[in-house]
């Protein structure tokens, strides 16, 4: 066999080596109960964690609003019903809240385990249905609500944050506000909301403080 020959045949048999995938960690509902629970607020105060049963009639809660409500464009119904705690069917979950009543400021956070890669891609790749969806008209009861989204740049400090403020106009004029971010750390959905209190850009500091302190403790 030539030098040749010898070289290509080497080439053909060597097997590449195959870095294994990391498998991310299994929580349980207990498990992110206890993550929340060491959160703390923009004023220090630890989250009130909701119970099993108040986060699961939350999803059943959001579930009925999509059977109920008409939006336009349609792909964007889940979007438009989605809440602090996404509704994700075999998702180990946990929620706590904050409510300041001296600002009206309202802070919620919500923890997903247990989601299929696609589930968590569609997570990070999220800007293009915001885009999509970003002025909507939303039906219920006959009442039509005009709803405005936009993405947010630079909340918090995890990479691939997804960030929008959602904008509701009621009919008797009023604005309601919220600022929305999700990440995904360690296979974990975060998911940080708040609304109410001082100026939107001090909401949008809440919003990222609140999932960079979550996402902290996610291991």
């Amino acid at each position: 066999m030539t030098g040749a020959s010898a070289a290509e045949s080497a080439t053909v048999t060597a097997t590449p080596t195959v870095t294994p995938t990391p498998v991310p960690k299994a929580f349980t509902s207990a498990d992110l109960a206890a993550i929340v629970r060491q959160v703390r607020d923009s004023a220090d105060r630890r989250l009130t964690v909701l119970p099993e049963t108040d986060v699961a009639a939350a999803l059943e809660q959001s579930k009925d609003m999509m059977s109920s409500l008409q939006v336009a464009p349609a792909a964007c119904l889940e979007l438009a019903t989605s809440s602090t705690a996404p509704a994700m069917d075999g998702a180990a979950t946990a929620m706590g809240i904050s409510t300041d009543t001296s600002t009206g400021a309202v802070m919620a956070l919500s923890l997903l385990s247990g989601l299929d890669e696609a589930t968590l891609d569609g997570v990070t790749g999220r800007p293009a249905q915001l885009e999509q969806c970003g002025n909507m008209t939303v039906t219920m009861s006959g009442v039509s609500l005009p709803v405005t989204i936009t993405t947010l740049d630079g909340v918090g400090g995890l990479p691939d944050t997804v960030a929008y403020r959602t904008q509701t106009e009621m009919p008797d004029g009023q604005v309601q506000s919220i600022i929305t971010a999700q990440a995904v750390q360690e296979g974990v959905v975060l998911t940080a909301v708040a609304s109410g209190g001082g100026s939107e850009a001090e909401t949008v500091v809440r919003t990222g403080a609140l999932l960079d302190s979550a996402a902290a403790l996610v291991k």
